[in-house]
């Protein structure tokens, strides 16, 4: 059975692509074409508004409510 030169989207996977690259699985063509081939999902997307007090209030006071 003959190898097939096949992608599969772990090959592709950020968090292995640069140990893939090294060991010749992908090249930066490979990457290109895959990026270039995802869809454009933007328009499905929402804002979500969730409040992070660790951060920072929105009202620029100090974190934990603390005015200096």
């Amino acid at each position: 059975m003959p190898m097939t030169n096949q992608k599969t989207p772990w090959d592709l996977d950020v968090r292995v692509r640069d140990r893939n690259i090294r060991k010749g699985v992908l090249d930066e063509k490979d990457i290109e074409k895959h990026l270039k081939d995802l869809p454009d999902t933007a328009a499905n997307a929402e804002n979500v508004t969730i409040p992070q007090p660790a951060v920072g209030n929105p009202s620029g006071g100090a974190p934990g409510g603390s005015a200096p």
